[in-house]
């Protein structure tokens, strides 16, 4: 079995849960995840982590993250999904089966027996796509819905701001899509299987702002179970990517500035975190909730 849940990880570190998700989860304006204010060659940026789920009382953010957003002149998500093709991505990414293991047959035999209707509409889905699809209605059955995420409503609110992208929706496809059979039916018994107390703890680190919870969390528990490919490339590999993407940006005459840069919470954390990757750039960091940043 992954490390408490990859499936959960994906809704701390990947852009396209936003197209799925109907999530909710309680918080307030009090929460503090993880937002930095990053300096470099004389612009100004901020830096927040998010998750791809939420409700209505999410919002306001907390006064300072709401303030760095409205002194923003662009946003800058992992991926803009809004001009996305998605039933093309799903296509060509989401419908490829693979081979399953007995393991996995006897625990989606028996979680299936009584949804039938539901295990037949995902069957023909890649793993990773019926992982995903399973995690969400185990959070819809334990009372949460809404499409309140973090980046879809910044998004959303935006109004004349350019929205910038450090990926892709079709590279988050493609790499979810390139793991091995192993590794995706993994994923799809992880998501059956993992307690439900398991499902919100990362939520819970990320209200109170528990970096070290949320890395350990996000890296450290894959890390232990030897599921080094994971971490490589669904955090640091990305988190390089992502740093030099900012840097690229803010070094542009041409990128409207300052920015707000909105990415799964999962990159900010840990020991390879895309602030590790900027310092190396010669970026600036600085944490607000340590150091007031307005």
């Amino acid at each position: 079995m992954i490390a408490t849940s990859v499936v959960k990880r994906l809704f701390m570190t990947m852009g396209l849960a936003m197209l799925f998700v109907t999530l909710a989860t309680r918080a307030a304006p009090s929460d503090k995840p993880p937002f930095y204010q990053i300096s470099y060659q004389g612009q100004t940026g901020y830096l927040l982590g998010s998750i791809h789920v939420g409700e209505a009382s999410f919002f306001p953010l907390a006064q300072q993250i709401e303030q760095a957003y409205e002194l923003s002149a662009a946003v800058v998500v992992e991926a803009d999904v809004r001009d996305a093709d998605v039933p093309a991505l799903l296509s060509k990414y989401g419908s490829k089966p693979l081979p399953m293991d007995a393991d996995t047959e006897l625990v989606i035999n028996h979680y299936c027996q009584d949804r039938q209707s539901f295990c037949t509409a995902i069957e023909h889905y890649a793993p990773w796509l019926q992982s995903m699809q399973v995690s969400i209605g185990r959070y819809a059955a334990l009372g949460y819905s809404g499409t309140y995420g973090i980046d879809a409503v910044l998004v959303s609110r935006a109004g004349a701001k350019p929205i910038y992208e450090l990926e892709s929706t079709e590279f988050q496809f493609e790499l979810l899509s390139s793991f091995d059979a192993k590794t995706q039916w993994s994923m799809m018994r992880e998501a059956i299987e993992a307690p439900d107390t398991d499902m919100l703890k990362l939520i819970s680190a990320w209200r109170s702002g528990d970096e070290a919870e949320l890395a350990d969390l996000m890296e450290g528990e894959m890390l232990r179970e030897g599921e080094t490919e994971m971490v490589e490339k669904m955090l640091w590999g990305r988190n390089q990517t992502m740093a030099q993407g900012i840097v690229n940006l803010m070094a542009s005459p041409e990128t409207a500035q300052p920015l707000f840069i909105v990415v799964g919470a999962g990159h900010l954390v840990g020991q390879k975190s895309v602030q590790s990757y900027l310092q190396l750039l010669g970026v600036k960091t600085k944490n607000c909730w340590k150091l007031q940043c307005l």
